[in-house]
């Protein structure tokens, strides 16, 4: 029998984070979570991060479960799916889930679970209106010097910040357009991206803390416009490739893989030790350009989606 009606979903005081964030993550080894925890708890102390989608579970004065659901730069909320006890529901979690990506006006629920996390998909599908979409890889490539020597043939990077003949609101609308025509036909993640709004992800990515202009790219092929490439700085050991994009016409060409290629050379040029990715286990010519480039899957997750909130 469940026991739904004793839980309350309330959110952690400040003195209750950590323990609270330990059991949000419970399902991961034991190292693993300690450093995720202390990552966010890094990053909210240092106001960089807000926990407002942080709720815990309680039956009387006893702590079940927890859930905790971020805002992202794109406009969508991403949660990890919550783990409960025998005898308990997740249906309070999704409720409280509900109201709040309607109060931060989120375009969509990404919900991430762990390759080893058990939780009632069951009542994440049917009860939290989430629908499986596929899994998602995170890779990374280690760097080293010979990488720093790659020199482009066919295609040409013109960094953000170079481009100064035009007011900056005028080529970000240029990169928007771009970035809205490689949406077309893409393979990652479809459904996702049929509805993210291009300028709010642009817009909330310019945002962060972790921008910086000369990283974003316009990669030309002839002197046209053909894709982007977004980078980022995540800290002193790794960049990210936040985004790849191609235009539809000027796929199967082998571009990906000469993206890829400068992408690794500009970050040991920035003496990174890793270029860490990810991508949707279905975009099969994205994998194959990763894994041509000595990337290596490190972790996966099953990815859910609420589309309409």
């Amino acid at each position: 029998m469940l026991i739904i009606s004793v839980l309350l979903i309330v959110h952690p005081s400040e003195s209750e984070l950590e323990a609270v964030l330990l059991t949000a993550f419970r399902h991961l080894p034991a190292a693993e979570q300690a450093a995720r925890v202390d990552s966010l708890l890094q990053m909210h102390d240092a106001g960089n991060l807000q926990l407002d989608g942080l709720w815990t579970a309680k039956n009387g004065e006893t702590l079940v479960s927890a859930m905790y659901a971020q805002r992202r730069p794109d406009g969508s909320v991403m949660l990890w799916v919550p783990s409960m006890p025998p005898g308990y529901s997740a249906e309070p979690f999704y409720d409280v889930l509900e109201k709040y990506c309607r109060h931060v006006n989120a375009y969509a629920a990404v919900a991430l679970a762990d390759k080893n996390q058990p939780f009632d998909e069951k009542t994440l599908v049917e009860y939290g209106h989430f629908e499986f979409l596929s899994d998602l890889l995170y890779l990374a490539a280690e760097l080293s010097p010979n990488d720093a020597a790659y020199e482009p043939q066919r295609l040409r990077f013109i960094p953000l910040a170079e481009i100064t003949d035009v007011p900056p609101e005028e080529k970000m609308q240029r990169l928007t357009t771009l970035v809205k025509a490689t949406y077309t036909h893409s393979l990652d993640f479809p459904k996702l991206m049929s509805i993210a709004p291009v300028e709010s992800v642009l817009q909330g990515y310019k945002a962060g803390a972790l921008f910086r202009e000369e990283l974003w790219f316009f990669v030309q092929s002839e002197g046209r416009d053909i894709g982007v490439l977004l980078l980022t700085d995540s800290s002193p050991e790794q960049f990210e490739l936040t985004y790849m994009g191609l235009l539809d016409a000027e796929r199967g060409k082998g571009y990906a893989k000469e993206i890829v290629r400068y992408a690794k050379s500009l970050a040991a040029r920035w003496n990174k030790a890793l270029l860490l990715t990810s991508a949707d286990e279905k975009n099969v010519p994205a994998c194959q350009s990763y894994l041509s480039q000595n990337f290596r899957v490190w972790d996966r997750k099953k990815v859910f989606a609420r589309l309409r909130i």
